[in-house]
């Protein structure tokens, strides 16, 4: 009863400041700023009765669109466009791929029954046969309502019997594993987040970090983890509503104001999507001045790549005498294969800082 009067609580109050705060916007003067707000019935009443710029049906269409844009993703209006929709391949589950052969890189594409099963392909296929010394699971433009496949997710991290959370159906407690421990057991996690990671996804790495499992890298997530219902409308339309709130396996609120990260990184979100396509690429932005400049865009321009040299040309340029010095010379080892072909720099901002952590760890905390 208590979290139930609770919950209540945290939304009336913006429903009544958000509808007070529109009126006021209209004229300048003073807001509540944390006053106590007035009788919401009266302040419609007193506009409809006094205010002469908007007609009655203005007036309501201006405290409707106030209510719902104050209360962010607490209520939304279904059709309206879903922000945050996940950047996917198509058919694609989860992405995976390695990083210097040494660290395991696992995007979500979607989140629904078969991600799980994916996703622990993905890691079983990536640590055959190498030691894998730190973990990246991007969660970024993650956009779910699937709290159920969420506890699985996090559940593939996690060691058996602890409670992880409730979104309605009981608390989920995380499965005892074959091996007696969680995939990836003592190897670092390090979660990528974004402002378009959301309702389900938000639970994953707020689940993660609250068991010590993991890091969050990016930017706050959306402040979406609750329970939603929709609801008609008079008019036809339907509006969606957070109606209770997920529960963490301590029985509080799991994020309800969103996941703040443990290492904020800064980044425009029309550059992350074309960085989470191609993490190796120049900003994405950047390309698009470039193309309607012909490259003219600055010093900070990225040249056209050049052809590398193969060990076929080597060879070629050896014999025709343009490379004559001894073969461990300053010359010859500037000129070889391992040279002209260095690793492929990370240009994403987000994994490349979550690269360099782990880096840095298995460093300080060689297995």
């Amino acid at each position: 009863m208590r979290k139930s009067f609770e919950w209540r609580r945290r939304v009336a109050g913006p429903l009544a400041l958000a509808l007070t705060c529109v009126a006021l916007s209209t004229w300048e003067g003073e807001s509540l700023q944390g006053a106590e707000a007035p009788p919401l019935n009266e302040v419609i009443e007193l506009l409809r009765t006094h205010q002469h710029t908007y007609s009655p049906e203005e007036l309501n269409r201006l405290a409707v669109e106030g209510l719902v844009q104050r209360l962010g993703g607490l209520a939304q209006f279904v059709g309206d466009a879903a922000p945050g929709e996940s950047v996917a391949e198509p058919g694609a589950t989860v992405v995976s791929r390695l990083h210097e052969n040494q660290f395991g890189y696992v995007r979500l594409a979607t989140l629904g029954a078969s991600t799980r099963a994916d996703l622990e392909k993905a890691i079983r296929e990536q640590s055959a046969g190498r030691t894998i010394k730190g973990w990246v699971l991007d969660l970024r433009f993650l956009s779910s309502r699937d709290f159920a496949s969420a506890a699985q997710v996090a559940d593939v991290f996690l060691p058996g019997g602890k409670s992880v959370m409730d979104w309605g159906a009981g608390v989920f407690t995380s499965t005892a594993k074959t091996n007696g421990t969680p995939v990836g057991a003592g190897i670092p996690l390090t979660v990528l987040v974004n402002h378009q990671t959301r309702g389900g996804a938000e639970a994953i790495v707020a689940v993660l970090r609250g068991a010590g499992a993991g890091l969050a890298i990016g930017n706050p997530t959306a402040g979406e983890v609750a329970r939603y219902e929709e609801f008609a409308l008079s008019t036809g339309r339907k509006l969606r509503l957070a109606v209770a709130p997920v529960l963490g396996g301590d029985g509080a609120f799991l994020a309800p104001t969103g996941v703040t990260p443990d290492i904020a990184v800064a980044v425009r979100e029309e550059e992350e999507k074309g960085w989470i396509v191609d993490p190796f690429g120049p900003s994405p932005l950047m390309a698009l001045a470039s193309s309607q400049t012909d490259g003219a865009v600055g010093t900070n321009a990225v040249s056209r790549p050049r052809r590398r040299l193969t060990e076929a040309d080597l060879v070629r340029s050896r014999r025709e005498g343009k490379i004559g010095a001894p073969t461990n010379s300053p010359q010859n080892l500037l000129e070889s294969p391992a040279a002209v072909s260095p690793p492929k720099l990370v240009r994403d901002p987000a994994l490349a800082r979550a690269l360099d952590l782990l880096k840095g760890l298995s460093v300080i905390h060689p297995q």
